[in-house]
């Protein structure tokens, strides 16, 4: 079960002074989202809470809206709600990136306009291996699978270190009301099949695995802080020239570098895969593009054009 003081601390790592910072909590009415309101009413810190209704799920999408409202009806806590429109969805292409981009965009909004200091989102330790398992699937570099951030442009996440079982057992202990998202039983997404059928076999297996994976993921953090410093360090001394329209690179001295500091340079430029090698392998001439940059591969220069 999770330590309030344990709690406590995990949060006054993510930022200074805590108790003079203003938050919101973005809340969906989940177990999760649930206790972290509650960890925030014991600790007596000034917070609001915002809620989106996609209106996917019919009266349950109202029910979980009932459930955080009424949180903050009972505890005097101001409450948002993001009230999503037929011509909002309209507009929707992939599923799960438009809605990240309607809560946060929405998030933002009100960060600004009530003058807090953070948001701070729910997220734990289970949805940190998920997370691990599909940036591995998808071929990321270490960054990828260091973890989520705990503290990123305004976004705090200080259950990282929490199980989904102790968030449950907490949430029992305190008889804290939350309701289930059923659509997360589907396995339509790859998050819901890593959740739904790797995770349990791998806690079947290895019964203390997410304790274990977290000190793990922990260390690979640290590493990663280190790499991207190096990183950056290698691009500052390897860029020529600079403007809006992009910037130029001394592909000399970069491919003088060790290998995977080339990979991740020109991973910074929105390439992947195979896509690396043939551009570490190019001849003089050759264009290639990626999602955000065009790039000409010169005898002694990389020249990047921003894509609009």
């Amino acid at each position: 079960m999770i330590d309030f003081n344990s709690f406590l601390d995990n949060l006054e790592q993510l930022g200074e002074d805590i108790s003079s910072k203003t938050f919101l909590l973005a809340v969906s009415g989940g177990a999760d989202s649930m206790v972290l309101s509650s960890l925030f009413k014991m600790s007596n810190l000034k917070f609001e809470i915002a809620h989106i209704n996609y209106h996917f799920r019919g009266e349950d999408s109202n029910l979980d809206q009932k459930i955080v409202e009424d949180f903050c009806t009972t505890n005097q806590i101001k409450f948002h709600l993001k009230d999503v429109s037929e011509e909002e969805k309209s507009k929707m292409t992939s599923l799960q990136n438009w809605a990240r981009k309607i809560r946060y965009d929405y998030f933002f909004r009100i960060l600004e306009e009530e003058n807090l200091d953070y948001i701070v989102t729910a997220h734990h330790l289970n949805d940190e291996l998920e997370t691990f398992f599909i940036n591995l699937s998808r071929g990321s570099g270490i960054k990828g699978l260091s973890g989520i951030p705990t503290n990123e442009n305004s976004i705090l996440r200080p259950l990282l270190k929490f199980t989904k079982a102790e968030i449950y057992a907490f949430a029992e202990e305190n008889k804290i009301d939350f309701r289930e998202d059923k659509s997360n039983e589907k396995n339509d997404y790859l998050r819901n099949k890593i959740r739904n059928q790797l995770t349990p076999k791998i806690l079947e297996i290895f019964p203390q695995f997410l304790e274990q994976f977290g000190e793990s993921l922990s260390y690979l953090s640290s590493v990663n802080d280190f790499y991207q410093n190096e990183i950056e360090k290698t691009f500052q001394e390897i860029l020529m020239d600079e403007n809006e329209e992009g910037f130029t690179l001394n592909k000399e001295i970069l491919f003088r570098k060790p290998k995977v500091l080339i990979i991740e340079i020109i991973r910074k430029l929105g390439f992947t895969g195979i896509e690396i090698e043939k551009i570490m392998n190019a001849e003089n001439g050759k264009f290639f593009r990626s999602s955000t940059y065009e790039i000409a591969i010169k005898r002694k220069e990389i020249v990047c054009h921003k894509r609009n």
